[in-house]
Protein backbone atom coordinates (compact mmCIF):
# COMPACT_ATOMS: atom_id res chain seq x y z
CA UNK A 1 0.00 0.00 0.00
CA UNK A 2 1.68 3.29 -0.98
CA UNK A 3 2.10 6.16 1.47
CA UNK A 4 -0.42 8.54 0.13
CA UNK A 5 -3.13 5.35 0.57
CA UNK A 6 -2.05 5.12 4.20
CA UNK A 7 -2.30 8.64 4.85
CA UNK A 8 -5.73 8.42 3.36
CA UNK A 9 -6.77 5.71 5.53
CA UNK A 10 -5.71 7.34 8.45
CA UNK A 11 -7.25 10.36 8.09
CA UNK A 12 -10.28 8.51 7.28
CA UNK A 13 -10.24 6.58 10.62
CA UNK A 14 -9.68 9.66 12.64
CA UNK A 15 -12.43 11.51 10.61
CA UNK A 16 -15.03 8.26 11.66
CA UNK A 17 -13.59 8.13 14.98
CA UNK A 18 -14.46 11.94 16.05
CA UNK A 19 -17.92 11.26 13.93
CA UNK A 20 -18.74 8.37 16.62
CA UNK A 21 -17.19 10.30 19.24
CA UNK A 22 -19.17 13.51 18.72
CA UNK A 23 -22.61 10.99 17.98
CA UNK A 24 -21.97 9.41 21.51
CA UNK A 25 -21.91 12.27 23.32
CA UNK A 26 -25.00 13.85 21.92
CA UNK A 27 -26.71 10.78 22.68
CA UNK A 28 -25.46 10.48 26.32
CA UNK A 29 -27.93 11.05 28.47
CA UNK A 30 -27.47 14.52 30.19
CA UNK A 31 -28.92 14.52 34.20
CA UNK A 32 -29.83 17.39 36.04
CA UNK A 33 -30.95 18.42 39.61
CA UNK A 34 -33.69 20.58 39.94
CA UNK A 35 -33.93 22.77 43.61
CA UNK A 36 -36.85 23.68 43.66
CA UNK A 37 -37.22 26.30 46.45
CA UNK A 38 -40.43 29.08 47.48
CA UNK A 39 -37.75 31.37 47.65
CA UNK A 40 -36.64 34.72 49.38
CA UNK A 41 -36.40 38.47 49.14
CA UNK A 42 -34.00 38.69 52.01
CA UNK A 43 -30.32 38.11 50.42
CA UNK A 44 -28.98 37.31 54.18
CA UNK A 45 -31.46 34.67 54.32
CA UNK A 46 -30.95 33.19 50.57
CA UNK A 47 -27.96 31.36 52.17
CA UNK A 48 -30.46 29.22 53.60
CA UNK A 49 -31.20 27.96 49.93
CA UNK A 50 -27.60 28.35 48.40
CA UNK A 51 -26.51 25.83 51.16
CA UNK A 52 -28.81 23.12 49.70
CA UNK A 53 -27.60 23.88 46.46
CA UNK A 54 -24.24 23.86 47.27
CA UNK A 55 -24.67 20.33 49.18
CA UNK A 56 -26.25 18.55 46.03
CA UNK A 57 -23.53 20.15 44.20
CA UNK A 58 -21.08 18.35 46.21
CA UNK A 59 -22.87 14.88 46.43
CA UNK A 60 -23.74 14.44 42.68
CA UNK A 61 -21.17 16.35 40.81
CA UNK A 62 -22.21 14.02 37.91
CA UNK A 63 -25.36 16.19 37.86
CA UNK A 64 -25.93 19.90 36.59
CA UNK A 65 -27.88 21.71 39.74
CA UNK A 66 -30.12 24.34 38.76
CA UNK A 67 -32.21 26.51 41.05
CA UNK A 68 -36.03 27.80 40.65
CA UNK A 69 -38.49 30.00 42.88
CA UNK A 70 -41.86 29.01 42.94
CA UNK A 71 -43.59 32.78 44.40
CA UNK A 72 -43.75 34.64 41.32
CA UNK A 73 -43.55 37.81 43.94
CA UNK A 74 -40.35 37.26 45.26
CA UNK A 75 -39.12 36.79 41.68
CA UNK A 76 -40.63 40.13 40.38
CA UNK A 77 -38.83 41.69 43.82
CA UNK A 78 -35.74 39.95 42.60
CA UNK A 79 -35.76 41.31 39.09
CA UNK A 80 -37.24 44.73 39.83
CA UNK A 81 -34.68 45.62 43.00
CA UNK A 82 -31.58 43.91 42.16
CA UNK A 83 -31.74 42.73 38.83
CA UNK A 84 -31.60 39.01 39.84
CA UNK A 85 -33.64 36.83 37.64
CA UNK A 86 -34.42 33.68 39.10
CA UNK A 87 -36.25 30.85 36.88
CA UNK A 88 -39.79 29.48 38.11
CA UNK A 89 -40.34 26.01 38.10
CA UNK A 90 -42.38 25.30 35.27
CA UNK A 91 -39.24 27.45 32.97
CA UNK A 92 -36.29 25.71 34.66
CA UNK A 93 -37.71 22.22 33.63
CA UNK A 94 -38.59 23.78 29.68
CA UNK A 95 -35.30 25.37 29.60
CA UNK A 96 -33.26 22.01 30.65
CA UNK A 97 -35.75 20.17 27.92
CA UNK A 98 -34.49 22.62 25.45
CA UNK A 99 -30.88 21.92 26.87
CA UNK A 100 -30.86 18.81 26.16
CA UNK A 101 -31.21 16.98 29.17
CA UNK A 102 -33.09 13.95 29.47
CA UNK A 103 -32.39 12.54 33.22
CA UNK A 104 -34.65 15.30 36.15
CA UNK A 105 -34.69 14.91 39.45
CA UNK A 106 -36.64 18.00 41.18
CA UNK A 107 -36.31 18.32 44.77
CA UNK A 108 -38.76 20.55 46.25
CA UNK A 109 -37.83 22.38 49.55
CA UNK A 110 -41.27 22.58 51.66
CA UNK A 111 -41.03 20.99 54.92
CA UNK A 112 -44.31 18.92 54.28
CA UNK A 113 -46.39 18.00 51.70
CA UNK A 114 -48.75 20.74 51.59
CA UNK A 115 -49.85 22.78 48.93
CA UNK A 116 -46.82 24.20 47.77
CA UNK A 117 -45.29 20.69 47.25
CA UNK A 118 -48.55 19.32 45.62
CA UNK A 119 -47.75 22.94 42.74
CA UNK A 120 -44.48 21.25 42.00
CA UNK A 121 -45.66 17.42 41.89
CA UNK A 122 -48.18 19.08 39.51
CA UNK A 123 -45.69 20.79 37.34
CA UNK A 124 -43.20 17.80 37.44
CA UNK A 125 -46.54 15.10 36.70
CA UNK A 126 -47.42 17.62 33.64
CA UNK A 127 -43.71 17.41 32.19
CA UNK A 128 -43.49 13.62 32.51
CA UNK A 129 -46.18 13.48 29.81
CA UNK A 130 -45.24 15.76 27.88
CA UNK A 131 -43.67 14.48 24.06
CA UNK A 132 -41.61 16.02 21.15
CA UNK A 133 -42.19 17.00 17.97
CA UNK A 134 -41.46 13.50 17.18
CA UNK A 135 -44.00 12.00 19.67
CA UNK A 136 -41.38 11.13 22.32
CA UNK A 137 -41.12 12.03 25.84
CA UNK A 138 -39.24 14.95 26.43
CA UNK A 139 -37.82 13.80 29.36
CA UNK A 140 -36.82 9.74 29.30
CA UNK A 141 -36.75 10.29 33.62
CA UNK A 142 -38.26 12.73 35.23
CA UNK A 143 -38.75 12.53 39.09
CA UNK A 144 -39.49 14.19 42.48
CA UNK A 145 -38.28 14.22 45.78
CA UNK A 146 -39.75 14.37 49.35
CA UNK A 147 -40.45 17.37 51.73
CA UNK A 148 -38.11 17.41 54.53
CA UNK A 149 -40.49 15.78 56.84
CA UNK A 150 -42.13 12.79 55.14
CA UNK A 151 -41.27 9.25 57.08
CA UNK A 152 -39.99 8.36 60.43
CA UNK A 153 -36.68 8.42 59.79
CA UNK A 154 -36.76 12.13 58.94
CA UNK A 155 -38.39 12.90 62.21
CA UNK A 156 -35.91 10.91 63.91
CA UNK A 157 -33.36 12.68 61.78
CA UNK A 158 -34.65 16.06 62.84
CA UNK A 159 -34.55 15.23 66.62
CA UNK A 160 -30.85 14.61 65.85
CA UNK A 161 -30.58 18.05 63.92
CA UNK A 162 -32.01 19.99 66.82
CA UNK A 163 -29.90 18.55 69.52
CA UNK A 164 -27.26 21.30 69.62
CA UNK A 165 -30.11 23.66 69.85
CA UNK A 166 -31.34 21.83 72.82
CA UNK A 167 -28.52 21.98 74.46
CA UNK A 168 -27.68 25.40 74.13
CA UNK A 169 -31.87 26.93 74.56
CA UNK A 170 -33.06 24.55 77.29
CA UNK A 171 -30.17 23.65 79.76
CA UNK A 172 -31.53 25.54 82.86
CA UNK A 173 -35.03 25.14 84.45
CA UNK A 174 -37.44 26.79 83.13
CA UNK A 175 -35.45 27.37 79.93
CA UNK A 176 -37.90 26.15 76.47
CA UNK A 177 -37.49 25.98 73.03
CA UNK A 178 -40.38 27.23 70.93
CA UNK A 179 -40.51 25.91 67.06
CA UNK A 180 -42.63 28.16 64.74
CA UNK A 181 -43.12 26.78 61.22
CA UNK A 182 -45.00 28.01 58.49
CA UNK A 183 -48.50 25.87 58.93
CA UNK A 184 -51.28 25.74 56.57
CA UNK A 185 -54.92 24.74 55.95
CA UNK A 186 -53.49 21.50 54.27
CA UNK A 187 -54.20 18.79 55.80
CA UNK A 188 -49.98 17.70 55.89
CA UNK A 189 -50.31 20.68 59.13
CA UNK A 190 -50.68 17.73 61.07
CA UNK A 191 -47.15 17.08 60.53
CA UNK A 192 -46.29 19.62 63.24
CA UNK A 193 -48.05 17.98 66.14
CA UNK A 194 -46.34 14.47 64.86
CA UNK A 195 -42.79 16.60 65.31
CA UNK A 196 -43.36 18.03 68.93
CA UNK A 197 -44.66 14.40 70.02
CA UNK A 198 -41.55 13.09 68.38
CA UNK A 199 -39.39 15.84 70.18
CA UNK A 200 -41.04 15.52 73.72
CA UNK A 201 -40.36 11.74 73.58
CA UNK A 202 -36.47 12.87 73.06
CA UNK A 203 -35.90 15.90 75.17
CA UNK A 204 -39.35 15.95 77.28
CA UNK A 205 -41.40 18.96 77.67
CA UNK A 206 -38.95 21.70 77.02
CA UNK A 207 -39.65 21.92 73.80
CA UNK A 208 -42.88 22.83 71.69
CA UNK A 209 -44.01 23.40 68.21
CA UNK A 210 -46.57 26.08 66.78
CA UNK A 211 -47.34 27.90 63.50
CA UNK A 212 -47.72 31.13 62.24
CA UNK A 213 -50.74 30.31 60.19
CA UNK A 214 -51.90 26.83 61.47
CA UNK A 215 -52.49 24.33 64.52
CA UNK A 216 -50.92 24.57 66.77
CA UNK A 217 -51.52 28.63 66.70
CA UNK A 218 -49.68 31.33 69.39
CA UNK A 219 -52.35 30.81 71.93
CA UNK A 220 -52.44 26.95 71.75
CA UNK A 221 -48.40 27.24 72.75
CA UNK A 222 -48.99 29.81 75.53
CA UNK A 223 -51.58 27.62 77.27
CA UNK A 224 -48.49 24.92 77.00
CA UNK A 225 -45.59 26.77 78.16
CA UNK A 226 -48.08 27.92 81.24
CA UNK A 227 -48.87 24.13 81.97
CA UNK A 228 -45.04 23.53 82.18
CA UNK A 229 -44.05 26.53 84.06
CA UNK A 230 -41.77 27.88 81.62
CA UNK A 231 -39.80 30.98 82.48
CA UNK A 232 -37.29 31.65 79.20
CA UNK A 233 -38.59 31.01 75.96
CA UNK A 234 -36.30 31.05 72.73
CA UNK A 235 -38.14 31.21 69.53
CA UNK A 236 -36.62 29.58 66.74
CA UNK A 237 -37.64 29.57 63.08
CA UNK A 238 -38.67 26.10 61.76
CA UNK A 239 -38.71 27.28 58.23
CA UNK A 240 -36.04 26.93 55.12
CA UNK A 241 -35.42 30.55 55.54
CA UNK A 242 -35.74 32.98 57.92
CA UNK A 243 -37.49 35.41 56.27
CA UNK A 244 -40.58 37.91 56.10
CA UNK A 245 -42.22 35.65 58.71
CA UNK A 246 -39.15 35.54 60.66
CA UNK A 247 -38.09 38.68 61.35
CA UNK A 248 -41.63 40.34 61.52
CA UNK A 249 -44.02 37.58 62.52
CA UNK A 250 -41.97 35.34 65.41
CA UNK A 251 -39.20 38.03 66.22
CA UNK A 252 -40.76 41.16 65.10
CA UNK A 253 -41.91 44.69 67.36
CA UNK A 254 -45.06 44.59 66.23
CA UNK A 255 -47.85 44.14 68.48
CA UNK A 256 -49.02 41.20 67.49
CA UNK A 257 -45.61 39.30 66.77
CA UNK A 258 -45.09 36.05 68.78
CA UNK A 259 -41.78 37.78 70.45
CA UNK A 260 -43.88 40.72 71.65
CA UNK A 261 -47.22 38.52 72.50
CA UNK A 262 -44.69 36.62 75.16
CA UNK A 263 -43.48 39.14 76.95
CA UNK A 264 -46.48 40.52 77.60
CA UNK A 265 -47.32 37.36 78.91
CA UNK A 266 -44.64 37.61 81.32
CA UNK A 267 -41.55 35.42 79.78
CA UNK A 268 -38.27 36.20 78.91
CA UNK A 269 -38.11 35.42 75.00
CA UNK A 270 -35.27 35.79 72.83
CA UNK A 271 -35.26 34.99 68.99
CA UNK A 272 -32.57 33.38 66.71
CA UNK A 273 -32.89 34.11 62.97
CA UNK A 274 -30.82 31.04 61.34
CA UNK A 275 -33.47 28.90 58.65
CA UNK A 276 -33.44 25.30 58.50
CA UNK A 277 -30.96 25.51 55.65
CA UNK A 278 -27.97 27.01 58.11
CA UNK A 279 -28.19 23.46 59.63
CA UNK A 280 -26.30 21.05 57.81
CA UNK A 281 -28.03 18.08 59.40
CA UNK A 282 -31.13 19.37 57.89
CA UNK A 283 -29.60 20.08 54.32
CA UNK A 284 -28.79 16.69 54.36
CA UNK A 285 -32.27 15.15 54.66
CA UNK A 286 -32.69 16.61 51.19
CA UNK A 287 -29.62 15.65 50.10
CA UNK A 288 -30.41 12.51 51.56
CA UNK A 289 -33.96 12.27 49.39
CA UNK A 290 -32.21 12.85 46.15
CA UNK A 291 -29.89 10.12 46.82
CA UNK A 292 -32.43 7.87 47.59
CA UNK A 293 -34.17 8.67 43.81
CA UNK A 294 -30.77 7.69 42.33
CA UNK A 295 -30.44 4.39 43.79
CA UNK A 296 -33.47 3.67 42.51
CA UNK A 297 -32.47 4.45 38.68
Amino acid sequence: MSCKNIIFLLFVMVLFLTSFQVYAAEQQEKSAILIAAFGTSYHEAAVSIENVVKAAQKAFPEHTVVLSYGSRTIRKILKDRDGIIIDSPTSALAKLADEGYTSIIVQPLQILSGSEFHEILSITNAFAVMKDPHSQPIFSRIVIGSPLLTTEADYEKAVDALEEDMKQYTSKEGDVLVLVGHGTEHPANSCYSQLQNILQKHYGPKVFVGTVEGYPGMEDVLLQLKNVGAQRVTLKTFMLVAGDHARNDIAGDEADSWKTVLKKSGYEVQTTLTGLGENEKFVQIWIDHIRDLLTKE
